[in-house]
């Protein structure tokens, strides 16, 4: 009978984490030790340490994250602030921790890592490498890319970039798709952008690239997306026509003025693509539209739930 892989997971109360979690406990060949921030702070090197040697993981899931870029972006060029310390430091002390004990490590990283400006464009592939000087990302994307730097020099890793993550939840908080929905239905909606190009990412498919890469112990770099790009105009269209069949009152604005007063807080021409994910891992990516469409049944029970 084949051994059980211990997984130690970081920042399993988060959304992500926590759905990775509910999803991973149906499987009877893993043991997992998610513990709570206060069991294990990534920025308290010793509780990482005591973690690793107490457990002896034999891989390490890093979902643990700094993920308001709005509050991130207030905290610009201050390497004291939270976001720097856990995205920079805290990966730093996992990865610290995985290489000396040669854990597999999987980070869970961001599309925000490039700059999506019109000199750069996305979608990106697993091998394009963020060249852009600092000044052009959000601070969330820079402080992920310097996380990135610490675990690309451990060799026994794997990074998943993602990006605009979708459950399908009916909450403005968690879900890039629900959001949108949510809003509209409240009459808060804000003009969306007809001029950004972004893709999007399922969490359960994430899931499932996560249990290939807990499976083969493969390193490398590996996206998460659709196989197509959207404008959040196009989408929130989409979404709208489909869950109640005319899109009334939608407005929408360039996002080139929204960056002539806000530089670099969101890319213009993001996104990724997943060629490689597919063919190492032989799962297949959906397009934009098929998520939105396996998704109305959730919202439309998330909205009866919410009357």
């Amino acid at each position: 009978m084949p051994m059980k892989k211990r997984v130690l997971i970081t920042g399993g109360t988060g959304f992500i984490g926590s759905h990775y979690r509910r999803w991973a406990s149906t499987r009877s060949d893993i043991v997992m030790f998610a513990p709570s921030h206060r069991e294990l702070d990534i920025l308290n090197e010793e509780q990482v340490k005591m973690s690793v040697l107490g457990f002896r993981p034999d891989v390490v899931i890093h979902f643990a994250a700094f993920r308001n870029a709005t509050l991130a972006e207030q905290q610009r060029g201050d390497i004291s602030g939270s976001a720097w310390r856990t995205n920079v430091a805290g990966t730093q002390n996992v990865v610290r921790m995985s290489k000396s004990r040669g854990v597999f490590l999987i980070h869970i990283s961001t599309d925000m890592v490039f700059s999506g400006t019109k000199q750069n464009k996305g979608p990106y592939s697993e091998h394009a490498v963020p060249r852009d000087a600092a000044h052009h990302l959000s601070w969330y994307g820079r402080t992920k890319r310097e996380a990135e730097r610490a675990v690309l020099a451990y060799t026994n890793a794997a990074i998943v970039r993602i990006g605009n993550v979708t459950l399908p939840v009916y909450d403005p908080a968690l879900d890039y798709v629900g959001k949108i929905l949510c809003l509209y239905d409240k009459g808060q909606l804000y003009p969306l952008f007809d001029d950004q190009y972004l893709t999007l990412t399922q969490v359960p498919l994430l899931c499932r690239v996560i249990e290939a890469l807990v499976t083969e112990r493969r390193p490398g770099m590996y996206h998460v997306a659709t196989t197509d790009v959207f404008t959040p105009y196009e989408l929130g269209t989409y979404l709208i026509e489909k869950m109640y069949g005319v899109a009334r009152g939608l407005e929408r604005m360039s996002i080139v003025s929204y960056l002539k007063k806000t530089p670099n807080r969101y890319p213009q021409y993001g996104g990724l693509r997943a060629v490689y994910t597919h063919d190492v891992l032989g799962i297949a990516m959906p397009r934009w539209r098929e998520v939105i469409d396996a998704s109305l049944a959730s919202f439309h029970q998330g909205i009866e739930d919410a009357a």
